[in-house]
């Protein structure tokens, strides 16, 4: 397979700009793509890759699918599930005929990487998990009180989030009342702040928030409280201690 020449536009489907991973990225000579697709399975992959986001890769986009299979060692049907999982994400964020961009798609290979996702088997799971869980978005927009939309990516990342720590309905939006009371408008990393808190501690039900959210007493009054404990019965002791000896003077 020959190796583009010219730059091609960018993909059809972008809206907003990726932001490159944090991981330095592996250089790559023209010479050392031509050599990669000189292999059956690297030039087998970026051409199934073609195929899928409906155009021609640029030099540059070649560089990143390399990245991914030599430096980040995914593997070739693993990449594959890969470009469409983030092409399936990205229609239904954007609409039918929308692509993810090579930098959208590396970044989210990364993403990969770092949770070990290396095999078709563990790929797979993860795509069901992520479809399951997407499910869930229509009925969290609306308990708050977003309506029908559709989440902004961002907020996206906080409900799939929030539904795989497991919270019950009841308690996403009890944390959405106390975040309304405190800053008067929905501001999600201080309803994040709220149910991470929970999650730590294994609040997961109403019951459990009730119970383990309680704010405790400081510990100086729980100190005063026992020690006027004490003293009370200190003096009742002495009371009976008297009228034990006023009995015995009888």
């Amino acid at each position: 397979m020959a190796l583009p020449d010219g730059e091609a536009p960018a993909s059809q489907g972008a809206q907003t700009p990726a932001t490159p991973p944090a991981d330095r990225q592996a250089e790559y000579t023209r010479a050392d793509m031509a050599r990669a697709l000189e292999g059956a399975e690297f030039a087998g992959l970026t051409g199934a890759v073609e195929e899928k986001l409906g155009k021609k890769l640029t030099t540059p986009d070649v560089a990143i699918l390399l990245g991914l299979y030599d430096q980040l060692g995914l593997p070739a049907d693993v990449i594959f599930l890969l470009v469409g999982f983030c092409a399936e994400r990205t229609a239904l964020r954007y609409g039918e005929g929308r692509r993810p961009t090579m930098r959208q798609i590396e970044k989210e290979g990364y993403t990969w990487a770092r949770l070990g996702l290396m095999t078709q088997e563990g790929a797979a799971a993860y795509i069901r998990k992520y479809q399951h869980s997407r499910q869930a978005l229509p009925r969290l927009m609306r308990l708050l009180r977003l309506g029908d939309r559709a989440p902004a990516p961002s907020e996206e990342k906080y409900l799939l989030a929030w539904e795989s720590m497991g919270f019950a309905d009841e308690v996403i939006e009890r944390a959405y009342d106390k975040t309304m009371l405190k800053c008067k408008e929905l501001k999600w990393p201080y309803m994040n702040k709220i149910l991470c808190s929970w999650h730590e501690k294994g609040l997961h039900t109403m019951e459990a928030v009730s119970a383990g959210d309680r704010p405790g007493r400081p510990a100086v009054q729980r100190r005063d409280e026992g020690q006027s404990a004490r003293e009370d019965m200190a003096r009742m002791e002495k009371y009976l201690e008297q009228l034990r000896r006023e009995k015995e003077g009888q």
